[in-house]
């Protein structure tokens, strides 16, 4: 499989799978699954998305006004890993005591990010948190906001892995749109002396359900808002009042940028200057860690010995050294980024320091395939071997991976334990090892525990299989593990998978699902903490199909699991062999009770695109958290058959652009919850009406409307959904009268001309006319003419000089106007002279290269002759392309605005306009 990855898809839809739901027992519905129709490309207006703010709107936050703070909650509490010394190094320069963070972009965004997953395969699905300890979400801009949480399925993710994680408090350099009001406001104290951002700071990380924040303080000094000593002096004692307050529940970390004096002096290590932010001086502990800055590893510095140096002073302090973070930068370069490993070691097994990574999210931002983001994944995060237990032979400079430094942690050290080695994201869903869809989709709160060593396999004889990650089929959800190569005869393969610390007690049922492209043996061989090895031998072989096989551990009662492998072997020469490793489920069958979902309640619905597409909230009781491990939701359709519309841990769920079913007026939602043990209780419904939408509304758009005599042009039905025929009337034209959808006509001679469309359907019709819309002139070239390009312009606002107005007149799409702040934003455009117009042509975000949940969604354009008076020509309300034209009647004009309503498709504030170009002709009609 070589499907693109598209990163930067800007669409968030609902799933819509479809299959016979028979009985509420998982194991006992009906594999007939069938495939609904696609959904429409838009985002219906309720949705909810995840937060972000300046500092005065977190101030004025509050959880119970917001109506998306339901959807934005983390619901897997923070998993415990096994403990240190239960872990054994696989290589002889892992450091168990050396820490690991992440500062990764999960979303392409700070903003516009949907709370649980959408309908689309792209996805930073990172699935190697065995070699992490923390992850911070990182995001913030001077467009979207500065304080960000981590999204839910992110922290669902994390926890389930143990690995807590951080929301971003972010303050930009003045480059990048930075404001000294900003900081000051964080900073600000109330009449008792206090700072009220304390306490929503942990107002939100309590109600979100995650670990704490990373502060990035980099606004620098200007001369009309200087940074002082004052700045520093109140960041500390902000954030020693935040870890009072939070009782040490919630993490600080500081990045090494403004010093103790109020500068911004990047240290690149601990120091007199910046130690200030994690003790006081009285030795009092002020953050949890500090992030260093990337320069140790630069030529310059080498010498000094930053690491080395840090070490000797987090001793001096009485700091531990593993809470400093050496920073390395990965956000261009990746694994081709230069590293002096030297410095950072300690001998062997130690280091100075523990390490942090800025943006590891490359492999996912620089991959057109998810095989390349599978393959740079692995390359970063274990070595070039893709194998732990081999050293790396990397020289120099060179990337060497983190299983080099770092110990594979472990959350497999309580039961159930159950993993089906899904994702968060697939080209398919499957349910039980049968295909439910081939709808691309994504949901991180629903990846499974993946295996801790990636990969280790020992291989017998001739036999050589190597692994990699299925996204053709599953067993449930988007994935599985696939291993192919070549098996002798009574030749084993031995793979090791799991890292554990388990206790097998009374009762205990070990079960593995698995398929085989030639029948195969697969046994279980399980290490102990006792030094111990038994090897199981499963109740059957593994078939061409799913086959789920049982091994028998009564005789291990209260022996404790170390690691977990599996042995596959063949009686008979495989060649070509293709296994598939769907499922491992540990369990005690009496562990877990079913889950009865009640009160089910269709909370809000939104209707749009003439009422044929539904956003509809749902929500309802929320089970036991030690019996739930998440729920299914459905629509019922009229045939009585079911239709999968996803799956999430929280107990409110968000159907996006659900599809009117032609034949009703009503649908009916159903949610089944799902227990740790994979069984499923009684269900609940509740019933949504849709309005009366019977009659359609006529619509219509044309490819120009300024043309030559003969110049052919295209005219478009966009009436609504229910419309089953139209008719034109197009006077004058080469074809007057047309019943196709899209007809192409000319017309002959000079002059202005209207244009009827009626949209028909067997309840009635309705009838849309636009008079002197079509204006033909001799004077018109078959290419109409830029009448814009750097002409005078003049904005409400730019970010700075090289962003200003102009450049979104100069004919480049790698220059742009930019501005921030509330919207709306405006630009006027100054033809010169009394000008003919009929199009505008606009290159937004995506044109320019950007994320296209920067394009502008919403906006008006204006045309004037005196620059004071201005007449609205088109609204568009709904824009999701980088590239718009726009069609309207001619139109004398020396003025044209465009007003910027909503910038983005998010909540980011920021216009990015690259190019504006106003068409028409250089003379008056």
């Amino acid at each position: 499989m070589n499907k693109k990855i598209k990163l930067l898809a800007p669409a968030f839809l609902a799933l819509t799978f479809s299959f016979n739901l028979v009985s509420c027992t998982r194991s006992e519905k009906k594999s007939n699954y069938g495939i609904t129709e696609e959904a429409d490309k838009f985002v219906i207006a309720n949705q909810p998305i995840s937060s972000q703010w300046f500092p005065e709107e977190l101030l004025n936050w509050k959880a119970e006004d917001d109506k998306d703070a339901a959807f934005n909650m983390g619901k897997v509490p923070l998993a415990k890993r096994v403990d240190t010394e239960k872990l054994e190094a696989v290589n002889a320069t892992q450091n168990k005591d050396m820490n690991v963070v992440a500062i990764s972009i999960m979303n392409a965004s700070t903003s516009g990010n949907p709370s649980q997953g959408s309908s689309k395969f792209a996805s930073n699905t990172f699935s190697y948190w065995q070699y992490i300890d923390k992850l911070v979400y990182w995001g913030g801009s001077a467009g979207e906001g500065l304080i960000v949480p981590p999204t839910a399925d992110v922290i669902d993710s994390a926890h389930k892995n143990g690995v807590p994680v951080l929301g971003t408090i972010f303050f930009p350099q003045t480059a990048h749109g930075g404001k000294m009001e900003w900081l000051n406001e964080f900073l600000e104290k109330d009449e008792s002396g206090n700072f009220p951002m304390t306490d929503k700071l942990i107002e939100v990380a309590k109600t979100y359900n995650f670990d704490g924040w990373f502060i990035n303080q980099e606004t620098e000094t200007t001369k009309e808002a200087p940074l002082s000593i004052e700045h520093a002096a109140l960041m500390q004692e902000f954030i020693k009042e935040f870890k009072s307050k939070a009782n040490d529940d919630l993490e600080i970390m500081w990045y090494d940028s403004m010093t103790k004096d109020g500068e911004m002096d990047w240290q690149n290590a601990l120091t007199d200057k910046n130690d200030y932010f994690l003790v006081d001086g009285d030795k009092n502990a002020v953050a949890d860690s500090m992030f260093l800055n990337f320069w140790w590893t630069n030529k310059k510095l080498v010498e000094k010995e930053l690491l080395k140096a840090s070490n000797k002073k987090a001793e001096e302090v009485g700091v531990n050294p593993y809470d400093v973070y050496a920073g390395v930068d990965m956000q261009e370069n990746g694994t081709g980024t230069p590293i002096r490993w030297d410095l950072f070691e300690n001998g062997p097994g130690k280091n100075y320091t523990s390490l942090g990574l800025y943006c590891p999210s490359w492999t996912y931002f620089s991959s057109e395939t998810i095989e390349e983001f599978e393959n740079k994944e692995n390359r970063l995060w274990v070595n070039e071997f893709k194998n732990p237990t081999i050293n790396t032979e990397t020289k120099g400079t060179e990337w060497k991976g983190i299983s080099t430094y770092a110990v594979e942690k472990s959350v497999v050290n309580t039961l159930p334990f159950n993993t089906s080695f899904n994702m968060g994201n697939g080209y398919n869903f499957f349910i039980n090892g049968e295909k439910a869809s081939e709808r691309d989709w994504n949901n991180r709160s629903l990846g499974d525990i993946m295996p801790s060593y990636r990969w280790i396999i020992a291989n017998e004889g001739n036999n050589k299989l190597n692994a990699t990650m299925d996204f053709a089929t599953a067993f449930y959800g988007g994935n599985s593990i696939k291993f192919m190569g070549n098996l002798e005869g009574s030749k084993s393969s031995n793979i090791k998978l799991y890292s554990a610390d388990l206790k097998l007690e009374k009762g205990i049922e070990f079960t593995t699902s698995a398929k085989s492209s030639a029948q195969v043996d697969l046994d279980l061989v399980l290490e102990f903490h006792d030094g111990s090895t038994e090897t199981i031998k499963a109740d059957k072989a593994i078939g061409t199909e799913w086959t789920t096989v049982k091994y028998d551990v009564s005789k291990l009662t209260d022996k404790s699991i170390k690691t977990i492998s599996y042995k596959i072997s063949s009686e008979e020469n495989v060649s070509n062999l293709i296994f598939n490793l769907g499922n491992i489920t540990i369990q005690d069958p009496k562990s877990s009770k079913k889950v009865n979902v009640k009160n089910l309640k269709l909370d809000d619905a939104k209707f749009e695109e003439e009422d044929m597409y539904a956003g509809s909230r749902l929500s309802w009781d929320a089970g036991d958290e030690k019996d739930i491990d998440h729920y299914e939701v459905y629509r019922i359709n009229d045939d009585k058959t079911s239709s999968f519309l996803g799956a999430t841990q929280n107990n409110r769920f968000f159907v996006n652009a659900l599809k009117r079913d032609d034949k009703s007026d009503k649908t009916t939602f159903e949610v089944v919850a799902v227990n740790k043990n994979n069984k499923s209780g009684k269900s609940d419904k509740v019933v949504m009406e849709w309005p009366a939408n019977n009659i359609p509304k006529a619509n219509l758009k044309v490819s120009k409307t300024l043309v030559a005599p003969g110049e052919e042009i295209t005219f478009e039905s966009i009436s609504s959904a229910v419309t089953e025929s139209v008719e034109w009337s197009m006077p004058g034209s080469s074809t007057e009268k047309s019943t196709d959808n899209n007809p192409k006509v000319s017309y002959a001679k000079d002059g202005v001309y209207s244009v009827n469309l009626t949209a028909k359907n067997k309840e009635g019709e309705d009838v849309k006319v636009i008079e002197d819309f079509i204006t033909v002139s001799s004077k018109v070239k078959s290419e109409l003419t830029n009448l814009s390009q750097n002409k005078q312009v003049t904005a409400s606002s730019f970010v700075n000089p090289a962003e200003a107005p102009n450049f979104a007149l100069d004919g480049k799409t790698n220059t742009k106007w930019c501005a921030t702040g509330t919207a709306p934003h405006d630009i006027t455009i100054d033809l010169g002279a009394v000008k003919t117009v009929s199009e505008i042509r606009m290159a937004h975000a995506e044109a320019g290269g950007e994320n296209p949940g920067m394009n502008t969604q919403s906006y008006t354009i204006e045309t004037s002759l005196d620059g004071v008076t201005f007449t609205p020509v088109v609204e568009v309300l709904k824009n999701q392309l980088g590239n718009t034209v726009d069609t309207f009647k001619a139109t004398q004009a020396k003025y044209v605005k465009i007003n910027v309503l909503k910038p983005s498709q998010g909540a980011d504030s920021a216009v990015r306009i690259y190019e504006i170009d106003v068409l028409g002709i250089d003379s008056i009609l």
